[in-house]
């Protein structure tokens, strides 16, 4: 115990022992410098993310307006968000799918707090795209016939149908 007092004692001269550093008179420049490069970089960051945001949400809007504007005047949807008709080929309708996934990808991502009524909806969908993908895994590593494949691609068209206008109600909800 009387060495551990002593060493306790003895602090400031070993302090004073210890080797001079050289000092920068520029120092404390520096390091605000260099915060305030970070706070920018920061700030950029943020416009940037409120810019995409932003431009996501009108790509979105004029979407539902084009939608909107074939509905009202009775024109064939051409947008991919359109109802799979009978006579759609399994190209079309992957390629309707794929058009929806860009739709998808090209959304703003999910809130944090998310409501319920359109949470457990989206959920589900994609629970179903997941299980129509690994059905159509399946059927093309077994070859099943052509109805079959086309019924899953069809499904699968307007299972992303739903998920993509659900995740824009939850977009708009966001925005709102």
């Amino acid at each position: 115990m009387h060495s551990r007092v002593h060493e306790l004692l003895n602090v400031p001269e070993r302090l004073r022992a210890l080797p001079q550093l050289a000092s920068d008179p520029d120092g404390w420049q520096a390091v605000q410098q260099k915060l305030a490069r970070q706070a920018r970089r920061t700030q950029r960051s943020a416009h940037l993310a409120q810019f995409a945001a932003a431009a996501s949400i009108a790509a979105l809007g004029l979407f539902a307006g084009l939608k909107v504007l074939e509905t009202r005047h009775g024109n064939q949807p051409t947008t991919p968000v359109a109802s799979v008709a009978a006579g759609d080929s399994v190209a079309a309708l992957r390629a309707r799918s794929q058009a929806l996934e860009v739709l998808l990808a090209a959304m703003p991502s999910r809130p944090a707090v998310q409501r319920a009524d359109t949470s457990l909806p989206i959920e589900t969908l994609e629970a179903q795209v997941q299980w129509l993908d690994h059905q159509l895994s399946v059927a093309g590593a077994t070859g099943i016939p052509a109805p079959d494949a086309e019924q899953l691609w069809r499904d699968r068209v307007e299972v992303m149908n739903s998920l993509v206008q659900l995740r824009y109600v939850e977009a708009q909800r966001v925005v709102l």
